[in-house]
């Protein structure tokens, strides 16, 4: 019988065996092995029943105080059932209690039930007891101080090494580091590397990733360096991931590369680990023509974490179509499944691309996958954002309701909803219930009000926001007092803002940057220069690429002189490879009439031209009479790759009709609908009108008119722009009928009116004219007082 239960243990047929020994004990006695096998039965049963019975057979055989073995055994299976109590209970009967494999037993079940706090506790009576623990039981017990991340408990076991000679244990001494390290107390950490007599590799490796974890990214090339120079050691795995996470958060490109190159030529790169560690560096370092690179060509073992980064590196960096296409070409690869991370990181891209088709496409993979979107606030959050930002308010609103933890992102990513597609009201009213369920606010929340308030044009709601901001501690933020600016300029209250700007503790070059454009927006521009004069003057303050731009975009009345002025400054700071300012340069000289400098600039290689260089260029032509050259710059840019969008054809049409290319301008218009699938917008129409009505083509006009079934030219632009070629050309016929659509379209626009009257009057058609001016003259149709844009 004792052997067939051994027999059955050693199979690992549990239940066998307990019921072998259950029947034994009733008949006879068993054998000390066969406790042995029984206890090790137990420890791997779900029932602590049979260890008790077995734990009491012990005790009334008298055998429990006699064998080491099965008094471990015993120990053992309370252990593995987290019933310290009686761990402990039979740890105090043992007769003799200095063996180091009762407290390697108690550390390594209280590791595996994770109780890191019971591990130290153990180990203090342990030493009160003065049982003496192994090196490898000692290392759990400074891991666990760690993972309790307590000073005071690790510099008691600190002080047990010291005390004890445990100091000459490598391994002890490199789990000190480790600790010190994660503690963030780096200090401590080099003063333990600095007292050992020996290091090994795992010493230094300890050392530089405790510095990279602490973001001591000098420290760690420094040492680096020296573990270099030190002969008898070579840095391995460890030690260049460590250093490639610190390379790639100090953004030093240049010396990745030749860490890169290192590894290359010492066989590591091999390493699957290492070629994500290179990918993440050079994403970090901005470089993603290197990410890229190594991401298709080196990193054979591509993994969902190493397609998720580089997701995240195009987003992060603004490249939205290379996210897509990353994700795109992920979710064909086989045994490729995207996970909440990568639906999360991908879906503010499409959001960005306004592609609502792949955002529904992925909500409904999202349900079909099984993800619980309502309890993942991160993922609710980021579908609701995408829908929002592409005007899909209704599904962003079911997106909320049905979200069972909304947290404070959640309700300031619907507020900008509805701030985006222009429901004031709705997030207004959102807004109030969030403070009336007791949400968190942060410092967004904020800022999403003052656009709100924005947006309404009211200074009492503006300083109502002011206070509230004022009564729950928000104004002192940096961020939020920028929105309160921000919320005073956009409205013309520059007095107000100005206020708030000279009371501001801590600025930044944005806080500089909102007032100085303010400032040009509200036709303000010597203000705002007085102002720009003035943050060169301040320390701590550098005017950047937004500075330059805002005041561009205020300045575009000004000499070319002043422009020359802002081309020097640009060239001096530094800033003539930024593609945005050199675009607003470039703008600036084209709105002026100076095209030869305007396409000076724009032959530059300084700067990497994208598709608003193009558009601008050939806006510029366009709006100097210049069409042709419109129409010859926009073959070179299809040449050089790049797709023309809506604005390009805006562009191209507009030149076009002023220089009366009427050809060309058919031209471009069938190409945009046909060749790049653009359906025309209500600019293009009315171009396109316009252009025909100027070249006396006005029936074809009407005709263009007549024969689309596209609702937008149902309206005050398109008949208005038609009418406008009628007065040029003196067309009575067409005139009346456009007349009629008019005064059937419900309209504040008073602008037809004047345009009627002028047409019957160059046609001598007075008794017409003479009644038009009636209307004005009655009040019947009120032309808007002008208003000033500046309010105190």
């Amino acid at each position: 019988m004792n052997a067939l239960i051994k027999s059955f243990c050693d199979s690992r047929k549990y239940s066998q065996s307990t019921f072998l020994f259950n029947k034994l004990v009733h008949n006879s006695n068993p054998q000390i092995p066969t406790f042995h096998s029984i206890l090790s039965s137990s420890s791997s049963l779900p029932d602590l029943n049979t260890g008790k019975l077995t734990h009491g057979h012990l005790i009334k055989r008298g055998i429990f105080g006699c064998c080491v073995d099965t008094r471990i055994d015993l120990l053992q299976m309370y252990v593995n059932f987290g019933d310290f109590q009686s761990a402990y209970k039979v740890f105090d009967e043992m007769p003799k209690r200095n063996n180091e494999d009762f407290l390697a037993c108690i550390l390594q079940g209280f590791s595996v039930n994770r109780s890191d706090k019971v591990v130290v506790d153990s180990f203090k009576k342990m030493a009160e007891l003065c049982v003496v623990p192994s090196v490898h039981s000692l290392c759990r017990v400074i891991k666990a101080c760690s993972e309790l991340n307590s000073l005071k408990k690790g510099f008691l076991v600190h002080d047990y090494v010291k005390q004890n000679g445990f100091d000459n244990h490598v391994s002890v001494m490199n789990s000190l580091i480790s600790m010190y390290s994660k503690m963030g107390r780096m200090d401590l950490a080099q003063r333990v590397f600095d007292d050992m007599i020996f290091t090994d590799i795992v010493s230094w490796n300890s050392l530089v990733t405790g510095y990279a974890q602490n973001q001591n990214w000098l420290k760690v090339f420094d040492f680096f360096l020296s573990l270099r120079r030190a002969d008898k050691f070579v840095p391995n795995v460890v030690t260049f991931l460590a250093l490639l996470s610190s390379v790639g958060h100090a953004r030093e490109a240049s010396n990745g590369m030749s860490i890169h190159g290192h590894l290359i030529c010492n066989g590591l790169y091999s390493d699957v680990q290492i070629g994500t560690a290179v990918f993440n560096m050079y994403a970090k370092c901005e470089r993603l023509d290197y990410a890229a690179i190594v991401f298709e060509q080196d990193m054979i073992h591509k993994t969902l974490v190493s397609w998720n980064a580089l997701i995240a590196a195009y987003k992060q960096q603004g490249h939205d179509r290379e996210a897509a296409n990353a994700y795109e070409q992920m979710v064909v690869e086989p045994d490729m499944q995207p996970d909440s991370f990568s639906f999360a990181n991908v879906l503010p891209v499409y959001a960005s691309l306004k592609d609502i088709h792949r955002i529904e496409s992925i909500h409904l993979m999202i349900i079909k996958r099984g993800l619980n979107i309502e309890h993942d606030a991160v993922l609710s959050t980021a579908l609701l954002d995408a829908y929002g930002k592409c005007s899909h308010v209704k599904a962003a609103e079911i997106i909320f309701s049905s979200t069972r933890h909304a947290n404070t992102a959640t309700w300031n990513a619907l507020i900008a909803a509805y701030i985006l597609n222009e429901q004031i009201e709705n997030g207004m009213n959102l807004f109030r219930h969030m403070v009336n369920s007791k949400v968190l606010l942060d410092c967004i929340t904020m800022v999403t009000l003052c656009q709100l308030c924005g947006q309404m044009g009211s200074l009492n709601h503006a300083s109502m926001t002011h206070g509230f901001s004022l009564v729950k501690g928000f104004s002192s933020h940096l961020i939020v007092g920028n929105a309160l600016i921000d919320m005073y300029m956009k409205h013309g209250y520059a007095k107000s803002a100005e206020l708030f700007f000279n009371s501001m503790v801590i600025k930044n070059t944005v806080t500089w940057n909102i007032m100085i454009y303010g400032y040009m927006e509200v036709g303000c521009s010597s203000t705002g220069l007085r102002l720009f004069q003035k943050l060169q003057s301040e320390t701590g303050y550098k005017p950047d690429s937004v500075t330059v731009m805002s005041l561009l975009q205020g300045c575009l009345s000004v000499s070319a002189s002043f422009l020359n002025l802002f081309h020097a400054y640009i060239l001096k700071y530094g800033l003539a490879s930024e593609t945005q300012v050199m675009n607003s340069l470039i703008d600036g000289f084209a709105k002026i009439g100076d095209l030869e400098k305007a396409k000076e600039l724009f032959m530059q290689t300084d700067f990497k031209k994208d598709q608003s260089s193009w558009n601008i260029m050939i806006g510029g032509y366009g709006m100097n009479g210049q069409g042709s050259e419109s129409s010859k710059l926009f073959s070179q840019m299809e040449v050089n790759g790049y797709a023309p969008d809506t604005i390009t054809f805006t562009s191209l049409l507009s030149a076009c009709s002023h220089c009366g290319l009427i050809e060309d301008g058919c031209k471009f218009f069938h190409l945009m609908i046909t060749k790049y699938k653009i359906q025309p917008s209500l600019e293009h129409w009315t171009c396109i009108i316009d252009m025909l009505g100027r070249a006396n083509s006005l029936e074809d006009a009407y005709d263009l008119i007549k024969s689309s079934d596209c609702a937008s030219l149902d309206s005050i632009a398109v008949w208005g722009a038609l009418l406008s070629a009628c007065r040029l050309s003196m067309n009575m016929e067409v005139g009346e009928v456009v007349r009629k659509k008019l005064t059937k379209i419900e309209s504040g626009d008073f602008g037809y009116y004047s345009l009627l009257s002028n047409l019957y009057s160059s046609n001598k058609i007075w008794d017409e004219a003479i009644e038009i001016r009636k209307v004005f003259g009655d009040g019947k149709v009120m032309k808007k007082p002008g208003l000033s844009s500046l309010k105190s």
